[in-house]
């Protein structure tokens, strides 16, 4: 069994033998969802099954406390045939099951990137293993234990906390001025992650609508009312955008400014509101500390919702 990325693909590949076609039984989450036949190319079929599986990925924020997090059961069961069409006789059969995260690898990484317990720490901080805080604020980490992703909580006091084989240096930032913004996202190992904007944070509304132009003569009269609206307006609606500006950051968070950026499932918590926001900042330039000196970002996000309810 394995913990493969749903964001990446992941190849299932049967060469048993001298099969000239195979078929595969796609269970997720319990349900088959998928029966696939394919011929093989030189006695090789080759299956990519996490696509598939993503679809059925139903994003958790994780609470309050970042305490929970989804993933996709899988259950892959592959046949084997000496003819084309999955016709002729069965060959061999075997069952493989997966666990997906909703995590992606990058393109020097190769094909078939899996999490494993070489991947401790599943809190993306740059590979420094610091993690920003509020003061007297508490907050939590991911790490692989014994195979296992798990939480680890973070006291309000904490300087420090030990994770698996992973300890977590807590920076706690005092920020008299603004009131820290936090932000979660669903980082580069399908982990929930909390990031704070330290510095000044500004909200906009932008609207869009459409108008046509109604008759507003009236024959009875042969006249019109001077208040009524020739352009009638309709299907107004809007979007509220907030710009966040980052405290001042190591040169290691490049990384993870670039994992809040590529993240498919991002919040914003105020309190007890969540608020989905969609990451519309599409490039920022890296800095580093020989050529910026200091680092600091300012992103942009929009909630991920009309402001007029139009559920239906």
């Amino acid at each position: 069994m394995a913990n493969i990325l749903l964001r990446s693909p992941f190849f299932l590949t049967i060469t048993t033998g001298s099969h000239l076609s195979a078929k595969l039984e796609l269970t997720i989450d319990g349900t088959l969802r998928y029966t696939i036949i394919k011929n093989a190319t030189s006695n090789r079929t080759v299956f990519e099954i996490a696509t598939l599986a993503k679809d059925y990925y139903i994003p958790s924020y994780g609470g309050s406390t970042g305490a929970t997090f989804d993933t996709v059961a899988i259950s892959a069961t592959w046949y084997a045939y000496n003819a084309v069409d999955a016709g002729g006789s069965q060959l061999a059969t075997a069952t493989v099951t997966h666990t997906g995260f909703y995590a992606y690898s990058e393109f020097r990484e190769g094909v078939n990137q899996e999490i494993d317990s070489d991947d401790a720490e599943l809190t993306n901080t740059g590979n420094t293993s610091k993690v920003y805080l509020p003061d007297n604020t508490a907050g939590f980490v991911y790490a692989m234990d014994s195979g296992t992703a798990t939480r680890y909580a973070v006291s309000t006091t904490a300087t420090s906390v030990n994770a698996s084989t992973i300890t977590y240096a807590i920076e706690r930032v005092c920020s008299a001025k603004y009131t820290p913004i936090k932000m979660r996202f669903i980082n580069k190992f399908g982990m929930p992650q909390d990031f704070y904007f330290f510095l000044k944070s500004a909200e906009s509304i932008s609207t869009k609508s459409e108008t046509f132009k109604k008759n507003i003569f009236n024959y009875s009269t042969s006249n019109y009312d001077v208040k009524s609206h020739q352009t009638q307006t309709f299907n107004k609606n809007g979007k509220k955008r907030l710009t966040l500006n980052t405290d001042y950051l190591i040169e290691g968070y490049n990384l993870v400014i670039e994992d809040i950026m590529l993240s498919e499932y991002v919040w914003i918590i105020s309190g007890n509101i969540v608020r989905p926001v969609t990451v519309v900042t599409s490039s920022l330039t890296k800095k580093t500390s020989l050529n910026d000196k200091l680092i600091q970002y300012t992103l942009e996000v929009e909630e991920a919702n009309d402001i007029i309810n139009n559920i239906v």
